[in-house]
């Protein structure tokens, strides 16, 4: 479950939020027969998520953690995580930093669920966007509509950002009916990425006359990336290039006085292993929320 409350600066005088959710950073194991898709995922095990935060004049910041001690399921490894979100968005520019942690998953899509407790990842970074176009869209009015949603749009963006992930594994990542099938992948331990991220990005949102809106963000960035592997022998260094993808929706009521929505975003990024395989953490959130205008 997530928290949220804000107070945000714009052309209103004062938009408080309190928003329900749930996010969490889960990690697909894939590509390890060539010209296959053939993967499995590792997943947190949280029952619910407390966010809480503020904004004003265009600054942001959030903080996320466990909101509950139980488990979704207490024969899966138990996972402890920590969110924090800063960020900066204009009408036609903006700039958003996150900083992620989570330790202990368990899998998806093997034969038998798989634990591991001391799997850790961590993914931080910051994405920044510039406007071709001017336009009344804007991301944040998207997502919790901390800018005013008024009238249908499209606007068109540079995307482009930086960021670090670090993953380290007391054990084989490749297990049971994946053993043996990618041995670089399997001896690995530890990884390390600095990658930066240059592309596109497109979004657009309907406003009907009663002011109800819908809306989607899609951006396609090309990723470069320096990674440092420890292995069961030894240390290797490797450069490559990757995709990553961005997704986002929203959907609400953007009244005068009071606004509510719902809004999903996946971001999605690809990182090489010493085999053929790929490791992309994928991080994900909904958030169901209400604002009010409410005079100083």
């Amino acid at each position: 479950m997530v928290m949220f409350f804000s107070v945000q600066s714009y052309a209103i005088p004062v938009s408080p939020i309190i928003g329900l959710g749930q996010e969490n950073l889960g990690l697909e194991a894939s590509k390890f027969i060539p010209n296959s898709d053939k993967g499995f995922k590792f997943q947190p095990n949280i029952a619910g998520v407390l966010r809480v935060g503020i904004s004003a004049f265009g600054f942001s910041a959030g903080y996320s953690f466990r909101g509950s001690e139980k488990e979704i399921d207490p024969a899966k490894a138990k996972t402890d995580m920590t969110e924090i979100q800063l960020g900066y968005n204009a009408e036609n520019w903006g700039i958003d930093g996150f900083y992620q942690t989570y330790k202990g998953f368990f899998t998806e899509g093997t034969s038998a669920v798989q634990n591991y407790p001391d799997l850790e990842f961590k993914h931080f970074g910051f994405i920044s966007r510039y406007a071709f176009n001017d336009s009344e869209f804007s991301v944040g009015g998207l997502l919790d509509q901390s800018y005013p949603v008024t009238q249908t749009a499209t606007k068109y963006y540079l995307v482009g950002g930086l960021n670090e992930d670090i993953m380290n594994t007391d054990v084989s990542l490749l297990q049971q009916e994946n053993a043996g099938i990618d041995q670089g992948f399997e001896d690995m331990r530890k990884l390390r990425s600095f990658i930066a991220k240059l592309g596109v990005g497109a979004g657009t949102q309907w406003v009907s006359e009663s002011r109800f809106f819908v809306g989607g963000l899609f951006d396609i960035l090309g990723s470069y990336a320096n990674y440092k592997f420890e292995s069961i022998n030894g240390e290797s260094t490797l450069s490559d290039s990757t995709m990553s993808f961005n997704m986002k929706l929203g959907f609400g009521y953007s009244g005068e006085k009071y606004k509510s929505g719902m809004s999903l975003s996946t971001d999605i990024t690809n990182l090489k292993t010493p085999g053929r395989g790929l490791l992309s953490p994928s991080s994900n959130r909904i958030l169901i929320y209400f604002r009010w205008l409410a005079d100083l």
